[in-house]
């Protein structure tokens, strides 16, 4: 299974400001545990954030409402926030090689738009989880940490179609 996985909030814990790229990122409560179950469940997991958008990090213009004319642009200000975004990106990078080193097999990297997944974890997953309450890393290490628990069932052959494989 294709799980996409976002970081602010959801890996790494986001109460420290935005521009501050020197203090320490720290784990969402059993969210280390829980990534390194969903790998050894041999799930493929991709690391997004918006942090890796490139209209805030190259040029402004890849975003599209910008080239549209929704939104405009404070170029002063784009320059000036550029290497807060930049540092940013660059902080999830090594906090990632630093602490899951081979847990994701890509980290999304601004250019392809919005992620085709089977499952996203991100913050509203972990808020609103089933819908009646929230749910965690645990719950989700539970769900889909089991190594057997994403592969295809075999069809009891009383239930097979004749002619039909599985």
């Amino acid at each position: 299974m294709l799980l996409a996985i976002d970081f602010d909030g959801v890996v790494v814990r986001q109460d420290q400001g935005y521009a501050d790229t020197t203090t320490p990122l720290r784990f969402m409560p059993g969210a280390k545990p829980a990534l390194y179950a969903l790998k050894q469940a041999e799930h493929t997991l991709v690391l997004f954030s918006t942090r890796a958008n490139r209209a805030l990090r190259e040029d402004p213009n890849l975003d599209p409402l910008v080239r549209a004319g929704v939104r405009k642009v404070n170029l002063k200000q784009w320059e000036r926030e550029r290497p807060i975004q930049q540092a940013r990106y660059e902080q999830m990078l090594a906090f990632v090689k630093r602490e899951l080193p081979g847990v994701f097999d890509a980290i999304d990297d601004g250019m392809c738009g919005k992620i085709v997944a089977d499952r996203f974890i991100d913050d509203r997953a972990l808020q609103y989880g089933n819908g009646f309450e929230s749910v965690g890393w645990a719950q989700i290490a539970d769900m889909y940490g089991a190594p057997l628990a994403h592969r295809q069932m075999t069809v009891p052959s009383a239930f097979k179609q004749k002619g039909a494989s599985t």
